[in-house]
């Protein structure tokens, strides 16, 4: 079964070479990042890793031939090291090993390989492929073939940008692409971009048989490098040329501030108010912070709190003095060692407490007014509550309170109160704001007694000469009532005689009645009966009729 398949392997690649080429229309990529060098004169043993760029899967792959662009193929052999693959999936790599050999006539330089292959894809469709290598011819067998950075604390970070404080790897690989060995020296320089100043260098030699060699040299990173872009370049020299790679990293602190926050604006004298402090570390680093905070000239408070920083964002939280009113700012530096990282500046505001300056008396008759002069002493509006309460003889007679916004400067507030006459009433007044207690102001209030009015004298001067005429008016007014009374009585008469006909009671009457039980009304077989109701006649009502009252039969009590 095994030479079977190897049988079919065979006969595929045989079709394959037999079938004429596509149309260059479909000509599909690979790809290398690699770049052959070889010396002039000299023959070259060495592979490349090829990636399939073409979005399709092979199940087979031929290499068919190749060319040279600017070369004649009469000055360079190029020998497969084997000419076909197999599955060769969408992105995968393939390692293509080869021997090539250029004349000496060759003038060093830069030129094109171009190699072509055949696919057969998964649906059985063949498709043409080209390789394009960059090809270098070089009169020195020393070549520099990579240049690789890394952070000796960090070795699995996918940036070479270091801090300061570490220590940068290099690695550089270098091959000796002729037949005898040979000497080279190299060099290593640290130039910052900012300035062009070395800021580190340091260099060797050694001598490399064919093949390759690695070169590693250790950078530190001092404190003393400022953060920037920084040039790493590495040379290296053989009797017969030089060669040289560079690389640019970014030297930083890695600590940074965010944001720095206050809880409050502004705090009343004596408030609370804290900082939160947001700091981005990108390291482990043990810090000190120092913070100070100034009233203009004065320094209030200077404090150093160690802080350890951790890779990923910290909040710190710090209380500020308030015990001075006014504008404070503070200063916050982030230091290692001697070494600053990081500092932020900001102010807050400290608001002096308003105060009571005085309350004005104004009396209306029993009527008290009081005007309540407030100072806010600061330059921005501050809230704040009044509460007062009045009291006479332990009795309390007010108590309320009143919000407020008090603005910069003096603020005058009016209240009224009525208070009983000749009275002491005790009164005070407490401003509040901010959960805390400004300023309060008492006293005493004197209430005169109610003033007597001048006109009683007269009024009791004509006093017997009233009287006379009080009796007069009294009789007059009996007589108006018994008058009254008796239309009234007349106009009853009149309403209840017209009412005397056949089954009238009176009122009085029915009251006196015991109530009994209606009997039911009998029904006519032929249907309903209603009594015809009484006739009515129109009488003369000019003459006055007499009221007649029906007497009422009283039922005799059977004797026992």
């Amino acid at each position: 079964m095994r030479s079977f398949g190897f049988l079919t392997l065979i006969l595929v690649v045989t079709a394959l070479f037999s079938i004429p080429q596509v149309s260059a229309s479909d000509n599909l990529l690979l790809t290398t990042r690699d770049v052959v060098t070889v010396l002039s004169g000299e023959q070259l043993v060495d592979s490349i890793e090829v990636i399939n760029e073409a979005p399709l899967n092979f199940t087979v792959v031929v290499y068919t031939g190749y060319t040279v662009e600017g070369l004649s193929d009469t000055l360079m052999n190029f020998t497969p090291g084997y000419t076909f693959f197999r599955n060769w999936r969408a992105g995968e790599s393939q390692t293509f090993s080869f021997n090539v050999s250029v004349s000496s006539n060759v003038t060093p330089g830069f030129y094109t390989l171009v190699l072509r292959f055949r696919g057969m894809a998964e649906d059985g469709s063949l498709h043409d492929l080209i390789l394009r290598v960059p090809l270098r011819v070089s009169d020195n067998p020393v070549v520099l073939k990579s240049l690789d950075l890394s952070v000796l604390q960090r070795p699995s970070s996918p940036s070479p940008n270091p801090f300061n404080g570490e220590t940068l790897v290099l690695r550089a690989v270098i091959s000796n692409i002729g037949n005898t060995p040979t000497g080279f020296v190299y060099w290593v320089n640290v130039t910052s971009l900012a300035t062009g100043d070395v800021v580190y260098s340091t260099h060797g030699n050694s001598v490399i048989s064919p093949g390759e060699v690695k070169i590693e040299a250790r950078i530190p990173v001092g404190w003393d490098w400022e953060p920037g872009e920084y040039n790493v370049s590495f040379f290296v020299s053989s009797l017969r040329g030089s060669e040289s790679l560079w690389r640019i990293v970014h030297v930083s602190t890695g600590v940074n501030y965010i944001n720095v926050s206050m809880s409050r604006e502004s705090v009343p004298l004596g408030g609370d108010i804290k900082a939160y402090i947001t700091v981005l570390s990108e390291r482990k680093l043990d810090t000190n912070l120092t913070v100070s905070v100034w009233s203009e000239e004065t320094l209030l408070m200077s404090r150093t709190l160690p802080v350890s920083l951790q890779p990923g964002t910290q909040v710190l939280e710090l209380g500020f003095p308030t015990n001075v009113s006014g504008e404070l700012r503070f200063v916050m530096k982030l230091n290692y060692g001697e070494i600053l990282l990081a500092q932020a500046n900001g102010t807050y505001r400290v608001l002096g407490y308003p105060v009571i300056e005085s309350i004005k008396q104004e009396f209306n008759g029993s009527i008290l007014r009081l005007n309540i002069i407030l100072t806010n002493p600061n330059d921005v509006p501050m809230k704040a509550r009044l509460i007062y309460n009045m009291s006479s003889a332990e009795v309390l007679l007010y108590s309320d309170s009143k919000d407020m916004l008090l603005k910069p400067g003096t603020t005058v507030k009016t209240f009224e109160f009525q208070l009983p006459w000749n009275s002491t009433v005790e009164y005070s007044f407490v401003l509040v704001g901010e959960g805390k207690t400004f300023d309060t102001e008492s006293g005493v209030v004197n209430v005169p007694p109610k003033p007597v009015s001048t006109e009683s004298t007269s009024s009791l001067s004509t006093t017997s000469s009233a009287s006379g005429e009080e009796g007069y008016g009294s009789r007059e007014y009996l007589i108006i009532l018994s008058i009254v009374v008796i239309v009234a009585i007349l106009l009853v008469g009149i309403i209840l005689g017209s009412k005397e006909e056949k089954g009238y009671v009176s009122p009085w009457e029915r009251a006196r009645k015991p109530r009994t039980r209606p009997k039911p009304k009998r029904r006519s077989p032929l249907g309903r009966f209603k009594r015809p109701k009484l006739p009515k006649f129109i009488e003369n009502r000019e003459l006055p009729r007499r009221f007649k009252r029906k007497p009422v039969t009283k039922v005799k009590k059977k004797k026992s």
